[in-house]
């Protein structure tokens, strides 16, 4: 048995935070995020369906990857109708252009702009045994979202590792050239 679960998950989570960035939840209602975040981990475990290499991870990777930038990914249109999201994509996502790699085990983040800078890590699988790895997807996997569950404290919070500024995440692509923006640009 092929266990796709946790990256489909993180994955539609993190674009969730991302369109909720500008979405009004008191006009939409929050109802209409968990549509998104459903329809968005549907659409992202059917492609990764007969696409999901444990072996070798980065096999199908471009296939499996969701992408936001001179061109907007059909899976991210599919899921903000199915939720009946009013606001078009293209809003809720202004001035986000990233490209998601999302493969066994981890999920990885390219912001467009700096495409020549390594992808960031959002989630990298723990080195578990494959049975307790099974039984922590399969509890993931049956447990709706709630306030308790991890995957909807990573949306609500946001992801930590994005940082609060707005230039947090900028620096954290430049770093690597040691070029960092100052928060008062």
């Amino acid at each position: 048995m092929v266990i796709i679960s946790i990256p489909p998950q993180v994955a539609a989570s993190w674009w969730t935070k991302e369109i909720k960035k500008k979405y009004d939840s008191k006009k939409n209602g929050m109802e209409a995020l968990e549509k998104f975040r459903a329809s968005l981990v549907e659409g992202l475990t059917k492609r990764c369906t007969g696409h999901w290499h444990a072996a070798n991870p980065t096999k199908g990777c471009a296939y499996r990857s969701l992408s936001y930038d001179s061109r907007i990914d059909p899976l991210l249109r599919k899921a903000a109708k199915d939720a009946g999201i009013k606001m078009s994509i293209e809003e809720l996502l202004s001035g986000s252009r990233y490209i998601m790699f999302i493969n066994p085990g981890v999920v990885k983040l390219r912001n467009v702009a700096f495409c020549s800078a390594t992808p960031e890590t959002i989630y990298e699988q723990k080195k578990d045994s494959p049975k307790e790895e099974e039984s922590r997807v399969l509890k993931v996997k049956s447990t709706p979202l709630s306030r308790g569950n991890t995957i909807s404290s990573f949306v609500q919070k946001g992801l930590s590792s994005m940082g609060n500024s707005q230039y947090d995440h900028i620096n954290r692509y430049l770093k690597q050239q040691q070029i960092l923006v100052p928060p008062t640009m």
